[in-house]
């Protein structure tokens, strides 16, 4: 049982992903490096986005957003009433 062997390429191809049959050195640590840089990145615009967030009409439902939006934590608004949930 089991596969063929490769068949015969040539080697002088040079491709960006590695050619045929790739298996690049390290490419655990690299996959790692990549989803931690990732996961940094999304962290950011996340936090950035939610400090930039307003919304001019109150939501008539309760909206995920309500749990890391400044504007809900604390509002200015003196006849503010928190929507009712579903």
């Amino acid at each position: 049982m089991g596969g063929t062997p490769h068949k015969p390429y040539p080697k002088h191809v040079w491709s960006p992903s590695g050619g045929w049959w790739a298996q690049p050195k390290q490419w655990k640590r690299n996959t790692l490096i990549v989803g931690a840089a990732t996961t940094l990145f999304m962290a950011f615009v996340f936090k950035k986005s939610a400090d930039l967030e307003q919304r001019t009409l109150y939501p008539r439902v309760w909206i995920p957003s309500m749990l890391w939006s400044k504007q809900f934590k604390t509002s200015d608004d003196p006849n503010f009433q928190p929507p009712k949930s579903l």
